[in-house]
């Protein structure tokens, strides 16, 4: 049976790739996500190397780690420059370490998520599944490391910024997180996993106006973020709740600009 941490919570169609997210922990840092990647490839080995990856995710979905395994290494074997299929094969090992409690399969999957990096360095979802990993494995020291080497290699990049606020807020450090998110919203203003997070920082700092702005940004540049639909109603009846003049928000209504 899957694991309850395992379950789908998001699907996103990025052009071509078909992206399945789903999180590693139940760690209550928004955008705590694994990302299984099912890509369009060119004709020959690498459409092979598409209906493995394809399957492989389907599999993965249901949570049948050990066949989405199988698929994710036939996939690399016929595309072994691939760093999509070392990332899927590694997240794949990595939640099925979870589940048997196996630290050799932790091992494997760390291995793959580096080639991935080492492919492609600029791989986003690696990035933020390594540092998990290393986060949940007891090595957080080595996760920053991880990040502050990745943010130096690309310091106009908002995700590396995004990634390490992730992390300073896993580690207690809420003020350095909302430092981090303040630098990557100066990169892309319009980022919505950077307002998002950003809101929920807010939102622990006790300052819920800010929070419930950046949500609302988040979630016009993105509004398929059903689960920031339901906590921005949430977080309107505690403000409804303590200011009656507030006006109520309607998620359908998210055109207008905010200041």
């Amino acid at each position: 049976m899957k694991d309850a941490n395992t379950r789908l919570v998001n699907y996103q169609n990025k052009g071509d790739n078909m992206v399945f997210r789903l999180p590693t922990s139940m760690l209550p840092w928004i955008g705590i996500l694994m990302v299984v990647v099912c890509a369009t490839f060119s004709a020959g080995c690498r459409m092979a190397a598409r209906n493995h990856n394809c399957a492989g995710v389907n599999y993965f979905q249901s949570g049948q780690m050990t066949a989405a395994i199988n698929e994710f290494q036939q996939a690399l074997a016929r595309d072994p420059q691939n760093a999509d299929a070392y990332y899927n094969l590694g997240s794949a090992y990595y939640q099925l370490a979870k589940q048997t409690n196996n630290p050799q399969m932790v091992q494997q999957s760390e291995q793959l998520l580096r080639q991935a990096i080492a492919l492609n360095e600029r791989h986003v979802e690696s990035h933020r599944t390594l540092a998990v990993l290393l986060s949940e494995t007891g090595r957080s020291r080595y996760a920053f490391d991880l990040l502050n080497a990745w943010q130096r290699r690309n310091p106009y990049a908002a995700d590396p910024l995004i990634e390490l606020a992730r992390l300073s807020d896993e580690t207690g450090d809420v003020n350095r997180a909302g430092e981090y998110l303040a630098d990557a919203l100066r990169i892309d203003g319009y980022n919505p996993r950077a307002l998002k997070a950003m809101g929920r920082v807010r939102e622990q700092q006790g300052q819920l106006h800010l929070a419930m702005e950046n949500y609302m940004r988040s979630y016009q540049r993105d509004n398929r973020q059903t689960d920031l639909a339901q906590h921005i109603q949430q977080l309107q009846v505690r403000l409804a709740s303590a200011n009656p003049q507030q006006p109520s928000w309607n998620g359908a209504n998210t055109s207008s600009p905010l200041r």
